[in-house]
C-alpha cells in the first residue's frame, strides 16, 4: 500500500491510468508475466494530465515510479490478475531533459533524463540477485538480505540462533532479476570537427534486457547515478556518471537529429534544378584540395548512394557504394576523407591502425566493462557507421615484426613468430588469394592484454607474412628488451596517466612502453634477465618500462615481416613488450557485401548491422603507385576485400607543368585567403579592402555550405528512390556487354564481372538522387559509365598485355601471371626428373629465359610459390613441386 501522506499521488496516477492507459493496462494484464511485464508511459501524456506531476517525476523519479507502480498494482481489473511485479517505464521526455551525453553535469544527478546515441558495447544478460536468502548451516533459519548495486551483503548473525554463521545462499528462496550493462556512445551525426564521442554506461534490468545489440541507435531514459573513481587503489574525489535505465527504445529514424526547415527545402530544390548541380557539388568537396574532380564527383555519388532493394523472395540488394583511394603521399587523400566525415549526415572516421579492440568490424572482448569477467560484444567502425559512411584512412596499414621476435605462448613458453608462420604453412591451409596465412589445424594461444591491463590467454586466428620494407625500427628498453618492427608498428605508451598508441618511428628516448609485470626480458645478447620497472597500480598485470634507444636500421637481413591476429584483443607480448597486432579482416568481406557482421565467439552469437558505405584510403607498398604493376602487388589488402569496392581510384603525383602551375596558384591563393581572414580577425587596421577579402575568400569557399549540403544529402536519401528508365538500362547493358565481348576468345582474360554491373546501377541511382529525380535517365548512366571506365583503365588493365582483366582485382592474379605460374610449375616438374636433388634454381632460370620469361618475374613467382607451399627447397638452391 502507499505510504501515509502519499495516497493522493497514488490516486492521481490511478486516475491518469484510467484516463489515458486503460486499454494498455488490460492488454498488459492478459500478457503478464510471460509476454509483457511493463507499462510504457509517454511523459507527454502525463504532462497533459498534470504538469506538476510530470515535473515531479523528472525531479524525484525513484519515489514517483514507486507510486505509479503501486497505482498499477491497485488498478481495478475485470479479470483476476495480479500485476505485483509489473513496471511503469516513462519514455519521450521533453528536449529540456534530453541532454547530449557530453553535456551531462552534476546538476543532473538523481534526476530523470533521456539520452540518444549508439550502443557501443553490451554485456550478456546475467541474473542479478535482488534479495538473497541465507540459510544458517547450524539451525536452518533463513535470513533475507536485500542487495544493492554495490558489494554482496551477507548477514552479521543468524536471526534464529543468533550465531555468526556459517551461511549458504538458498537460491530457490532468493529473488533474481535479469541484468545487463550497455555502453551508449554519442551518435556520429551529432559530432563535428573531429570531436571524440563521449559515452555513458546504462544498467538495465528485467524485461528491457537483451532487446538491443551494439550498433543500434537508441533512446535511453533513466536516473543518473554516481560511481566513485579510483586512482592507484585510492578512492578519488572525482565521480563517473552512469544511468539506471528505466527504458531503452530503438530509434528507427535514419537521421533523427537532422532538422530540415521549409527554407532549407526551398534552397535544396533550387540547387537541384540548376544545370550545373554536379559542378556545384564537386566544388563543395574539399575546395582547398586542387583537382581530382572525378574522384570528388564519385564521393558525392557515394554520399547520396544508390537505392537499397528488398526483393519479393526476402533477399536484399545493397545500395551503399564502397570506394577506395590508392595514392602517392601528399596527394590529399586524408584531407578528402576528413572533409567527407564533416558533410556526411552520419559518418565515422577511423584509421586502419585501429581505434578500439573491436577494430573495423566487431568483436567479443573481455575487458574492464561490466564485471571484467564476462565477454562483451563491442561494435567496430563499420557497425557504428550503420546507415551512414565509414571513412577509414590507412586501410592497408602493415604492422609487423621480424621473424626472430619471440612471442610468449599461453603455456609460458616462447617461440619465434617466424616459427609460428612455419607451422601455419606446414599444418594449415595457406590462403590462395592472400599473402596472409590463416592458421587452420594448429592450436596456438598467446598471452595478451585486455583494456584493464589484465594478462589473459587468447587463441591466434591468423599469422600474416609480408615482404619486408627497406627500413626497420629497433626499440630498446632500459631493461634490455629489444624489438625490430616496421616503422608504423604501434606500441603502447604510458602518457600522463593514460595508455596511448604510438608508431615505432614516433617513439622517443624516455617514453614508457608497456611490459608484463615481473616479465623476463629478452636481453640484447639473447640471454634472459628480469624486468623490475616502476609499477602502475591502475593496470592489473602490466607496468611500464623506459625506452633507452630508438634506432632506424637498413634492412638487409629479413625478406619478410610477420604479425598475428589474436581473438578478442589486438595485442600480444613480443620480446617482453606488449605490442599491437593486426585485425582479422575476414569479417569485412561479409560486412561490405552483405552489410552485416556475424559474431560467434566465446558463447556470443549475434548478427550486427553494417549498412554503410566504406570510403577507404591506402598507400602503395613501396611509397608510390606503379602503373606497370598489378594493384594486388602494390597494396597489402586481400583481393577478396579489394573486389568489394565499387570504385577504385589511383591518386598519383606526376610532374606536369600546366597542372603544377595551377596547383601552385591554388595553394598560394588558399593560403593568401587564410592570411587575409586571420588579419581581419586579429588586426585592428588593414590596408586590404573588405571587397578584396571577400573576393579571395570566395575562391576557396565551398560552393554549397557544408551544413546545407548535409541536409541536402539526408533529404535526398529519405525522400528520393529513383527507378531506371529504359534508356538508362540500355546504356548500362550495352556498356557491360561490349566490355564482356572482348573476352570471348579462348585465350582472352575475363574483362569485367557482374559485380561491376551492379556498381553501375548503384552509381546511376545516386546520380539521379543528386537531382532529386524519381527516375534514372540516360545521362545519369553515361555519367557513371565514364567514371567506371576511367577506374577500370587505371586498375583493371593487365600491364603486360594492355587488356582488361577482371581477375587483377577479383582474384589478385592476372591471366598472364597465372599462365606464367603454370609454366613455371611445369618447368620445375620437368627439370626435377633430370636431377636427384630437385630442380636447380639456375637451370630453372635459364630455361625460363629460353621460353621468353623475364628473370625478375620468374624469381618473384617462385618466391610466391614457396610462400604458398606449392614448391619447396629440399636442399639449397634446388626446388621441388608439392
Amino acid at each position: 500500500m502507499a505510504q501515509a501522506g502519499n495516497s493522493e499521488l497514488v490516486d492521481s496516477f490511478e486516475q491518469f491510468f484510467r484516463n489515458y492507459y486503460d486499454s494498455d493496462i488490460k492488454q498488459l494484464a492478459q500478457r503478464y508475466p510471460n509476454e509483457q511485464r511493463s507499462l510504457h508511459v509517454d511523459w507527454q501524456d502525463l504532462y497533459r494530465y498534470d504538469p506538476d506531476l510530470a515535473d515531479d517525476f523528472i525531479n524525484q523519479p525513484e519515489q514517483l515510479q514507486r507510486y505509479a507502480e503501486e497505482a498499477l498494482r491497485l488498478y481495478d481489473l475485470p479479470i483476476d490478475v495480479s500485476l505485483g511485479q509489473a513496471h511503469v517505464r516513462v519514455t519521450n521526455l521533453p528536449e529540456t531533459e534530453s541532454p547530449e551525453i557530453r553535456d551531462i553535469r552534476a546538476r543532473d544527478m538523481n534526476s530523470l533524463v533521456q539520452v540518444r546515441g549508439i550502443v557501443r558495447k553490451a554485456t550478456d544478460v546475467r541474473p542479478k540477485i535482488e534479495e538473497a536468502a541465507f540459510e544458517c548451516q547450524l539451525c536452518g533459519t533463513l535470513t533475507r538480505v536485500p542487495q544493492s548495486s554495490g558489494d554482496f551483503q551477507e548477514p552479521h548473525e543468524c536471526q534464529g540462533c543468533e550465531r555468526q554463521g556459517p551461511f549458504r545462499v538458498n537460491f530457490d528462496q532468493s529473488e533474481f532479476v535479469d541484468s545487463q550493462k550497455l555502453r551508449i556512445q554519442e551518435s556520429p551525426e551529432g559530432l563535428r570537427g573531429g570531436e571524440t564521442p563521449q559515452s555513458l554506461d546504462v544498467h538495465v534490468e528485467d524485461d528491457i534486457t537483451g532487446e538491443v545489440t551494439p550498433g543500434d541507435h537508441v533512446s535511453a531514459t533513466g536516473v543518473l547515478r554516481l560511481e566513485q573513481q579510483e586512482n592507484q587503489g585510492e578512492k578519488s574525489p572525482v565521480f563517473d556518471f552512469y544511468m539506471e535505465g528505466m527504458s531503452v527504445e530503438i530509434d528507427e529514424e535514419q537521421f533523427e537529429d537532422m532538422d530540415i526547415s521549409d527554407e532549407d527545402k526551398k534552397q535544396i530544390y533550387e540547387i537541384s534544378n540548376q544545370d550545373d548541380v554536379y559542378e556545384q557539388m564537386v566544388a563543395s568537396i574539399a575546395p582547398s584540395i586542387y583537382g581530382y574532380d572525378q574522384e570528388k564527383l564519385a564521393m558525392i555519388l557515394q554520399l547520396f548512394s544508390g537505392v537499397t532493394k528488398q526483393l519479393p523472395d526476402g533477399s536484399r540488394i545493397r545500395g551503399d557504394l564502397h570506394m577506395l583511394l590508392i595514392g602517392d603521399p601528399g596527394t590529399g587523400k586524408s584531407q578528402m576523407l576528413g572533409y567527407i566525415q564533416n558533410i556526411a549526415p552520419r559518418a565515422v572516421y577511423t584509421s586502419g591502425k585501429g581505434s578500439s579492440s573491436a577494430g573495423l568490424t566487431a568483436a567479443a572482448v573481455r575487458d574492464d566493462f561490466g564485471d571484467g569477467q564476462q565477454w562483451t560484444l563491442e561494435a567496430g567502425a563499420l557497425v557504428l557507421a550503420d546507415q551512414g559512411i565509414a571513412a577509414v584512412d590507412e586501410l592497408d596499414k602493415m604492422r609487423c615484426v621480424t621473424s626472430e621476435t619471440v612471442v610468449e605462448l599461453a603455456d609460458g613458453s616462447n617461440i619465434p613468430i617466424g616459427d609460428i608462420a612455419q607451422q601455419a604453412a606446414i599444418h594449415g591451409e595457406i590462403e590462395p588469394l592472400s599473402n596472409g596465412r590463416t592458421i587452420r589445424d594448429i592450436d596456438v594461444s598467446v598471452r595478451t592484454m585486455t583494456n584493464s591491463g589484465t594478462i589473459v590467454e587468447r587463441p591466434v586466428t591468423a599469422v600474416h607474412q609480408y615482404e619486408a620494407p627497406s627500413e626497420l625500427i629497433e626499440v630498446i628498453t632500459k631493461d634490455g628488451n629489444r624489438l625490430r618492427s616496421t616503422p608504423d608498428h604501434p606500441y603502447f605508451v604510458h602518457q600522463q596517466g593514460n595508455i596511448v598508441e604510438r608508431q615505432a618511428e614516433d617513439l622517443t628516448i624516455g617514453d614508457q612502453t608497456l611490459v608484463p609485470r615481473g616479465q623476463d626480458t629478452i636481453a640484447a645478447d639473447g640471454g634472459i634477465g628480469t624486468s623490475n620497472p616502476a609499477p602502475d597500480a591502475h593496470l592489473r598485470n602490466v607496468e611500464h618500462s623506459e625506452i633507452a634507444d630508438v634506432r632506424r636500421i637498413d634492412n638487409s637481413d629479413w625478406d619478410y615481416v610477420y604479425d598475428l591476429t589474436v581473438e578478442g584483443t589486438h595485442n600480444f607480448i613480443a620480446n617482453g613488450m606488449v605490442v599491437h597486432n593486426s585485425e582479422d579482416r575476414s569479417a569485412m568481406h561479409e560486412a561490405l557485401e552483405q552489410q552485416k557482421i556475424s559474431v560467434s565467439k566465446a558463447g556470443i552469437n549475434a548478427t550486427l548491422k553494417s549498412r554503410c558505405s566504406l570510403l577507404g584510403a591506402a598507400n602503395p607498398k613501396y611509397g608510390r603507385f606503379d602503373h606497370y604493376e598489378p594493384i594486388s602487388e602494390q597494396i597489402d589488402l586481400e583481393p577478396a576485400l579489394i573486389s568489394r569496392f565499387d570504385l577504385i581510384f589511383t591518386v598519383t603525383d606526376q610532374p606536369d607543368e600546366e597542372k603544377d602551375r595551377n596547383l601552385a596558384e591554388h595553394i598560394i591563393t588558399t593560403n593568401y585567403a587564410g592570411e587575409l581572414t586571420t588579419q581581419r580577425e586579429e588586426m585592428a587596421s588593414l590596408e586590404v579592402s573588405t571587397d578584396e577579402i571577400a573576393e579571395m575568400t570566395d575562391q576557396v569557399d565551398p560552393e554549397i555550405d557544408a551544413e546545407l549540403l548535409r541536409k541536402y544529402i539526408a533529404y535526398a536519401k529519405q525522400n528520393c528512390h529513383p527507378r531506371m528508365t529504359e534508356a538508362a538500362r540500355n546504356a548500362i547493358r550495352d556498356f557491360y556487354v561490349d566490355l564482356r565481348s572482348k573476352g570471348t576468345d579462348e585465350d582472352a582474360p575475363i574483362p569485367v564481372t557482374a559485380r561491376k554491373l551492379e556498381a553501375l546501377v548503384r552509381l546511376s541511382e545516386a546520380s539521379a538522387r543528386v537531382r532529386l529525380s524519381d527516375t534514372v535517365e540516360e545521362h545519369d548512366a553515361n555519367r557513371v559509365i565514364e567514371i567506371v571506365r576511367s577506374c577500370l583503365q587505371d586498375i583493371g588493365v593487365d600491364p603486360e598485355t594492355g587488356e582488361f582483366d577482371a581477375d587483377i582485382v577479383e582474384a589478385g592474379t592476372s591471366k598472364s601471371q597465372r599462365d606464367r605460374i603454370k609454366n613455371l610449375k611445369g618447368l620445375i616438374s620437368d627439370i626435377e626428373e633430370e636431377y636427384d636433388e630437385g630442380a636447380p634454381v639456375d637451370i630453372v632460370m635459364e630455361r625460363a629465359e629460353e621460353i621468353g620469361m623475364d628473370q625478375s618475374k620468374a624469381e618473384h613467382e617462385i618466391e610466391k610459390l614457396k610462400q604458398k607451399g606449392e614448391v619447396y627447397e629440399p636442399s639449397t638452391d634446388n626446388l621441388r613441386t608439392t
